[in-house]
């Protein structure tokens, strides 16, 4: 039972061309598993070193536990040296910030904004329209443009108003709601950002450039391992 969600969520971090098997992944799933580790060190009634019983007696479970625990946490801290992380997850329409602020304490609300305004600030598209799918739809709009007298687009849909950058848009539009866990499974978040790309140019090229890590390095692994095999034998 203890391992059963380690295995789990390896085999989600191993699968190609996926989100789940993207960084994306990785912060719900160190939650999950932390979560885990911690209910089992409960069970085991193991303390923190600098508590009462600093020479307590383990079982060789409880000290596997209890050691697992230390390496799970260790690494996740290390995943704050970076706003790749947080950023793939808020990218994720059906969670923005709402995970964090559901499972993460308050006091790091303020991280999670400061590292997804740090991310778009070195990818910001300066010309919302400079995305790759739309270059050629600029080209041939060119050839529509009128007399400022004459204002067609101005007539249609009023005078431009101020306009939130596109991380503020993003996050204050509603979270994205699917109805059925089968919906869930398979959504496809790169497809999504494709159909979004127009409106979030700067967030779509985020997304598709953190997408494209892998949360493990297992089948780098195998890809070298192979390479190998064939050089060698």
């Amino acid at each position: 039972m203890l391992l059963k969600p380690f295995r789990l969520l390896t085999k989600m971090g191993q699968e190609k061309n996926t989100p789940l098997g993207s960084i994306g992944s990785v912060l719900w799933g160190f939650d999950m598993l932390l979560e885990v580790l911690e209910k089992m060190r409960e069970k085991y009634n193991i303390v923190k070193p600098d508590e009462e019983k600093k020479n307590q007696k383990l079982s060789h479970l409880a000290t596997c536990i209890d050691h697992a625990h230390g390496l799970f946490s260790k690494y996740y801290e290390l995943t704050d040296k970076t706003e790749a992380y947080v950023v793939a997850m808020v990218l994720d329409p059906r969670q923005k910030y709402k995970y964090f602020f559901h499972h993460w304490n308050k006091k790091h609300h303020h991280g999670v904004k400061r590292k997804i305004e740090a991310m778009y600030k070195e990818f910001r598209v300066d010309d919302a329209g400079a995305s790759s799918s739309t270059v050629d739809s600029q080209q041939s709009n060119k050839k529509r443009k009128v007399d400022d007298d004459f204002d067609i687009l101005g007539h249609r849909f009023g005078k431009e108003e101020d306009v939130q950058d596109e991380v503020e848009r993003y996050l204050n539009s509603s979270k994205l709601t699917l109805s059925t866990q089968e919906a869930n499974w398979t959504f496809d978040i790169i497809a999504w950002w494709k159909a979004n790309e127009m409106v979030y140019p700067t967030l779509a090229r985020m997304a598709y450039e953190l997408y494209s890590i892998p949360s493990m390095s297992a089948e780098v692994e195998r890809v070298f391992s192979r390479y190998y095999f064939e050089i060698v034998y």
